[in-house]
């Protein structure tokens, strides 16, 4: 071939190359619209806490509850491309119909918006109000104000701040960034009988060690104005707000965080702290616990305040590099899909250790506090087995949303999910960073643990709630089949936008 055949061919393999690389991109840059607000969600008398067996009265207010709202929309000219709006509250779960209830409350003030795109999402505070007026027994709740008086007032409250969020948007730009703190530990102790307690006792001389894997990445989204200007921060890792306890009400180290964040960054910056997948994390080490404490009283800090430090030493780090690479034209893609996960099957041993748990308690002439809520759990148990042995709850109904955001994928899920999990959705990702939301989203029934199979092996199923609580039926509506169903169509739905 002489040497122009040679180029003329040359050129026209690259001419090809370049139009199937065009061919194959599912989504291409748009203007980003940025919106943001801040509600105060904190109750202004007595509330009833959520998060243990029984019910705390939360008189005192430690720190103000938040919920902080991310509107985002992409654009060609004036024509809509997509649009999401990002909901992270200092709740301790996004409960059964929340989610829905909220966006009917909220639709006709959005026109033009989908409300599908619309995202509720939980801290897991345990300092925060109980959302459903069942959960523990009304006369616990003494003269507090009940949940289904809290409920509606959070409804507008959270209202007010969408609205103001996706009505204030602007043309803006984002950055993306990954850093690093230590917020999150395995809370999983393991035995030599094989036997498996979350926050064991690791004094024992039959402790063996802690179960599973601790990622300390700190996935964060900075947000700015058309002057790039910071407006709005997303940070997402895996702990769950629970640095703290007691009964006050508290937003945990999220509130630490927005404060440091607040005072370096100025008051403006909407901050959203979000948790991924972390059913088997905790702020608090289950090692080293007496060093942690000793310093923290050095620094002269709580424990949530030294997890809000870390946090937010690393968002200031991050932010000041990915300060230079600041995008205003990106893709922003957002995908909502139904997806009908295998349920956990209930053996008939299971059945029967419930009903015998309901008989007991049923049979009692005091209860205790925590009775109700242990008697909820079990009769659950008892009726999931019925309807599953007639061919019914034999699929779980989640929503999940994933997103194209620029080079970051977001994805969601309903579940405390174990971190395995999501390091295999992080790990299989085409995307370059990958920001996962678990405890958000809308289910028709309690999402609870999602647990791997080397976590269900902890123990089975007994009288007692807490043997290995987190991987049995009685905290499980899905197993480790459902978990890789959601991991694979997780996935599947990134690869499909890159």
């Amino acid at each position: 071939m002489n040497p122009t055949c040679r180029r003329s061919a040359v050129l026209l393999c690259y001419a090809l190359l370049a139009t199937l690389d065009l061919s194959v991109m599912p989504v291409a840059a748009a203007e980003l619209w940025v919106g943001a607000a801040t509600a105060d969600i904190t109750p202004d008398q007595p509330v009833p806490l959520t998060g243990g067996t029984s019910v705390r009265i939360g008189r005192e207010i430690q720190s103000r509850l938040t919920a902080n709202v991310l509107a985002l929309e992409s654009r060609d000219g004036q024509q809509a491309l997509d649009q999401a709006i990002l909901v992270a509250c200092d709740l301790c779960v996004i409960r059964p119909g929340i989610q829905e209830a909220f966006r009917k409350h909220v639709a006709a003030r959005l026109p033009g918006f989908d409300v599908n795109k619309l995202v509720l999402a939980a801290t897991h505070t345990h300092t925060a109000p109980v959302l459903l007026q069942d959960r523990y027994e009304e006369k616990d709740y003494e003269d507090a104000m009940q949940p289904k008086e809290y409920v509606p007032w959070l409804y507008e409250q959270m209202a007010q701040a969408v609205v103001k969020a996706w009505e204030s948007r602007q043309a803006g730009a984002v950055a993306w960034g990954l850093g690093h703190a230590v917020a999150g530990h395995n809370r999983r102790v393991v035995y030599a009988d094989g036997t498996a307690k979350m926050h064991g006792n690791t004094a024992l001389a039959e402790f063996r060690g802690i179960e599973g894997f601790e990622d300390h990445a700190v996935q964060i989204l900075c947000f700015y104005d058309s002057q790039k200007r910071l407006k709005a921060a997303a940070l997402s890792l895996a702990t769950t707000a629970q640095a703290e306890g007691g009964s006050t009400v508290n937003a945990d180290f999220w509130a630490h965080v927005r404060r440091l964040i607040h005072e370096r960054h100025g008051d403006q910056v909407c901050v959203l702290g979000f948790c991924a997948p972390a059913g088997d994390q905790t702020p608090r080490t289950q090692v080293h616990k007496k060093s942690e404490q000793r310093m923290c009283e050095l620094r002269g800090l709580t424990y949530s305040q030294e997890i809000g430090r870390r946090v937010a030493g690393t968002f200031d780090d991050v932010a000041a590099v990915i300060a230079q690479d600041i995008r205003t034209d990106v893709p922003l893609v957002h995908r909502v899909q139904t997806l009908k996960l295998p349920a956990r099957i209930v053996t008939e041993a299971e059945h029967a250790v419930a009903e015998k748990v309901c008989e007991d308690i049923d049979a009692k002439q005091t209860r205790t506090k925590s009775d109700h809520w242990t008697r909820n759990l079990y009769r659950s148990i008892a009726d999931r087995y019925e309807a599953q042995q007639k061919g019914e709850e034999t699929t779980y109904e989640m929503e999940l949303h994933v997103l194209r955001l620029g080079d970051v994928a977001i994805a969601t899920s309903p579940f405390e999910l174990f971190l395995d999990y999501g390091v295999q959705i992080d790990g299989r990702s085409p995307a370059l960073q990958t920001f996962q939301i678990q405890l958000a989203g809308a289910c028709r029934q309690h999402a609870y643990y999602l647990p791997t199979p080397r976590a269900m092996a902890g123990g089975t199923l007994d009288d007692k709630p807490f043997t290995n609580y987190s991987a049995t039926v009685m905290s499980n509506i899905v197993g480790p089949e459902g978990g890789q169903v959601l991991v694979d169509r997780t996935v599947e739905t990134i690869e499909s936008l890159w």
